[in-house]
């Protein structure tokens, strides 16, 4: 006997939702792609901050349970990310981000905070399939956010040593550019560091 007529109608529909959601990512990255396209060298698309706000002392929780309070990184340059696994430019643009924030760590210029807001970890575990990278954190409340003003997601904040906002990356970016590891690199750089910072 065949499934009923609601749930074959329910299943159509779900599928149309999933097919229209991949062809709205694949559409955005190709308007990027085509915006960028025979432009070398040009600037990656941010918001210069007047560095008169502190970024929020958040306490983030990390996969292993233990905690990160955002002060204690005072001392070196932070790309703050905040992103979750339902957001689907956020999930077209992390592995770049990602392998940028270890890039970057690498060279001791910049460390990468990857805040989910997801409700738990759960859903961040599958998301990585159970693997969830260390640069990445949860927030327990919407309490970063609402301090940071983000109203959509994906949102990055470039924050200096001294933990004063820098530079605002709203909305998805293609952090495989090469203007991209240029402009975080070249402020970094430009920084001292916090005389106050904890120790590490």
């Amino acid at each position: 006997m065949g499934a009923h007529p609601h749930l074959r109608a329910a299943s159509r529909a779900a599928g149309v939702l999933m097919l229209l959601q991949a062809l709205a990512v694949g559409l955005y990255w190709a308007v990027e792609h085509r915006r960028g396209a025979g432009r070398p060298g040009r600037p990656f698309a941010h918001e210069p901050l007047s560095g008169a706000e502190l970024a929020p002392d958040e306490v983030l929780a990390r996969p292993d349970g233990s905690e990160l309070r955002l002060s204690a990184l005072r001392g070196r340059a932070v790309l703050l990310h905040l992103w979750a696994t339902w957001c689907a430019p956020c999930r077209a643009e992390l592995p770049a981000l990602l392998d940028l924030g270890r890039e970057l760590q690498r060279d001791g210029g910049v460390e990468l905070v990857a805040v989910s807001v997801d409700e738990s970890w759960e859903v961040v575990r599958a998301f990585f399939d159970g693997e969830v990278p260390p640069e990445v954190v949860r927030a327990g409340s919407p309490a970063l956010g609402r301090r940071l003003g983000v109203s959509t997601l994906p949102d990055t904040f470039l924050v200096r040593p001294d933990g004063t906002l820098a530079l605002r990356f709203t909305g998805a970016r293609d952090w495989r550019a090469p203007e991209a590891r240029l402009l975080v690199t070249g402020q970094a750089r430009s920084w001292p560091p916090a005389p106050d910072a904890p120790p590490r």
